[in-house]
């Protein structure tokens, strides 16, 4: 019987390379051989007092979170990633929620430990040597020199992980991804991104992000080295990625914009990346091509796919003549993987036209189960379309006469103004064009009783005025498209997945109004 154990690749490497280093986290590194031995001491412990099957990690970009996440799984469990940026209560509702068996902090997660959170968490709590002491918990030193010598058995129906949404407001919805999905995502990537035991994987991404379920189980399959960012080198990527000699490079966008902005992305200054991918925005065409220069011997994939399709579904390679997205001015999201098929639907989900714009959905035995604890959620996002299962992604886009798919933003960045319906993605890429920089980003605000009154644009560059920015914008757009009011602002709010926060920027201009409100209120 085949073992679909997601580091089954791990045990197998250990015997291969022993002595390749193959995660590195700043100055901390294992080799295979070692990874595998402190996964087997975790599976040892973990194993004997599993009961839900479910293991969390209050950790990331940090040794302790990937050999947490390797002991759960080689004991047979669901790893589960919680979000150290989360408040205390959204912390303690969902570890009461998920009635986890084990949890596993680092020198980070040991800090959440409040009496709440304690409260809430299970009996079974696995800390990191360099981390506070928090009461009842076993030092990674101190575990049982026993080890479970072979990753349990797992079905392809058996939980791989559990991931949640890093939303705002509200509950996150975790996305349960099973064995056989990950397998065949699996299955299907590793032929065009073809990792090498050579090759050095730069790991931009929370353990809470999907793309570093890409990352991580290409690395183990292929036996390539894992070189984990930290929060600081988030800061300076393109040092991280000289000083590593990274050769296979994956973010969203925004790093290129930011590099972009800070003069660091000049042409030839990453000559040992082979392979850059890019998913999770759109990819607009200026930023893709002044990456392509600065990389001259990388291949350039942008790759669509939301975390309930188990990381990605369609790619499109950079080009010469690469297809473009009309209006947007951004990569085209591709051609569909062979186990998917892609629908563009109408709001009663009836099949659409090639060249006509509904949302996108998704069919394949890789999509996720659904969500944790919320079938109602669950049913709404997980269609049966005349009798077979499908995905609605709330994305909306259109196939051209090509096949080729494009993204045209969410429908929730749909918005309606004096009747008229406005894309903010839209509007957004003229802004860019305006302003001279790929970091602007358009707010419908405010929203009352579902209808936008306004639009506020955001831009970081100080070197265009407003009224340049909006005669700009005229000149390409309807005056109902153009935002009424110019606002710069030092850096763009990002959520932890790196993607600019449209959310962050009306909660700005709410504070500000109500600031303005209660000015206007003091006696004179």
């Amino acid at each position: 019987m085949k073992n679909f154990n997601i580091v089954f690749s791990l045990s197998e490497q250990a015997k291969i390379r022993p002595d390749d280093v193959a995660l590195a986290c700043g100055r901390d590194a294992l080799t295979f051989g070692q990874w595998a031995a402190l996964a087997a001491r975790l599976a040892a412990h973990i194993r004997p007092r599993l009961n839900t099957r479910r293991v969390g990690l209050l950790a990331t970009r940090s040794i302790a979170a990937y050999a947490g996440l390797a002991g759960a799984a080689w004991a047979g469990a669901t790893y589960v990633p919680l979000n150290l940026k989360w408040p205390e209560d959204r912390l303690v509702a969902l570890l009461e929620a998920l009635d986890l068996d084990a949890l596993v902090i680092d020198r980070n997660g040991a800090e959440l430990m409040t009496p709440a959170v304690l409260a809430a968490a299970p009996r079974m709590i696995i800390r990191a040597d360099d981390a506070a002491a928090v009461e009842g918990a076993t030092a990674f030193a101190d575990l049982p020199a026993a080890l479970q010598d072979r990753p349990a058995q797992v079905d392809e129906r058996d939980l791989a992980y559990i991931l949640f949404t890093s939303g705002t407001t509200g509950m996150p919805k975790g996305v349960m991804v099973s064995a056989g999905s990950l397998a065949r995502y699996l299955e299907q990537t590793r032929g065009w991104a073809a990792f090498t035991p050579g090759d050095r994987v730069a790991e931009a991404h929370d353990l809470t992000f999907d793309l570093s379920v890409h990352n991580l189980f290409l690395a183990l399959e292929a036996g390539s080295s894992l070189h984990v960012m930290s929060a600081l080198d988030m800061m300076a990527p393109q040092r991280f990625i000289r000083s590593r000699d990274i050769t296979c490079w994956m973010s969203v966008p925004t790093i290129i914009t930011m590099m972009k902005a800070n003069g660091a992305l000049k042409p030839g200054v990453f000559p040992s990346l082979r392979l850059s991918v890019f998913c999770g925005e759109p990819l607009p065409m200026p930023a893709v091509e002044a990456w392509a220069d600065a990389a001259p011997h990388s291949i350039v994939e942008n790759i669509y796919g939301p975390t309930e399709c188990t990381v990605v579904c369609m790619r499109q390679r950079l080009t010469d003549n690469a297809p473009v997205t009309p209006r947007r001015n951004i990569l085209a999201i591709g051609t569909p993987y062979a186990n998917f098929e892609i629908g563009i639907l109408d709001a009663d989900q009836n099949p659409l036209p090639q060249g006509e714009i509904g949302e996108i959905a998704l069919k394949s035995d890789q999509l996720s189960d659904g969500y944790f604890n919320a079938p109602e959620q669950t049913a709404r996002a997980f269609r049966i379309v005349r009798g077979e299962r499908w995905y609605l992604t709330g994305d909306l886009g259109f196939q051209d006469q090509d096949g080729v798919f494009h993204h045209m933003g969410r429908a929730d960045n749909q918005v309606k103004m004096k009747g008229n319906r406005i894309e903010l993605d839209e509007i957004d890429m003229h802004l860019r064009a305006a302003t001279g920089t790929d970091l602007a980003c358009t707010v419908a605000w405010p929203v009352v009783d579902g209808s936008a009154q306004g639009l506020v644009g955001f831009t970081t560059n100080p070197a265009v005025g407003a009224d340049a920015i909006t005669q700009a914008m005229l000149e390409k757009l309807p005056r109902y498209m153009v935002p009424s009011r110019i606002l710069h602002i030092e850096a763009l709010p990002q959520n932890i997945n790196g993607k600019t926060d449209r959310k962050a920027l009306a909660a700005y201009l709410d504070a500000e109004a109500v600031a303005i409100t209660d000015k206007e209120a003091q006696p004179a």
